[in-house]
């Protein structure tokens, strides 16, 4: 569920060892998140949020692939341009079903 004024992170993140930069880039692509757990950040957007360097993004972003906490789609323009990537993250909320 997507609210105007905060997003929520699942409990289990913190299972993966993961270090500050990468939380911080994975809390960002949350925070840009549809209802289907996508999203389209530019690198240079992630960067800024996150107020880290464009290669430790990428440093970032390639440890979550890593660990399938994201799946990224590189995107084209019609013209064949390069566009800004699409990135599947991983919904980690576990439902009590009880």
């Amino acid at each position: 569920m997507k609210h105007k004024n905060f997003f929520m992170v699942a409990n289990k993140i913190f299972e993966f060892g993961l270090k500050p930069k990468e939380l911080s880039v994975f809390c960002c692509l949350l925070r840009h998140c549809d209802d289907k757990m996508q999203c389209f950040p530019s690198r240079r957007m992630i960067a800024k949020e996150c107020s880290i360097a464009m290669t430790t993004v990428d440093s970032a972003m390639n440890t979550l692939t890593a660990l399938g906490l994201v799946h990224k789609i590189n995107r084209k323009r019609k013209d064949g341009s390069k566009s800004s990537n699409q990135y599947q993250v991983s919904n980690l909320i576990e439902f009590d079903s009880s």
